[in-house]
């Protein structure tokens, strides 16, 4: 913790730990953060029945993803 000392009136004054009380809060909140990312993760919901239907979603999605760029690429082809 840093301390700021006022010379001009010839008093040391402390600074306001401000500062360190939010980066002390900053750290805690970014701890928690990834305690709870962790959880989501590695913890029982992982393994819980609401992520059994992101596979089809997403295997979905990147199919049609493929097919946009491939759909793309033949334009630009058609268009040189």
């Amino acid at each position: 913790m840093r301390q700021r000392r006022c010379m001009e009136n010839g008093v040391a004054m402390a600074a306001v730990n401000q500062s360190s009380n939010t980066e002390d809060e900053g750290l805690r909140l970014n701890q928690d953060l990834v305690e709870q990312i962790n959880e989501l993760v590695y913890g029982e919901h992982a393994a819980s029945e609401c992520w059994s239907p992101a596979k089809p979603v997403l295997v979905e999605g990147l199919l049609w993803s493929a097919l946009g760029a491939t759909l793309w690429l033949v334009v630009l082809y058609l268009a040189s």
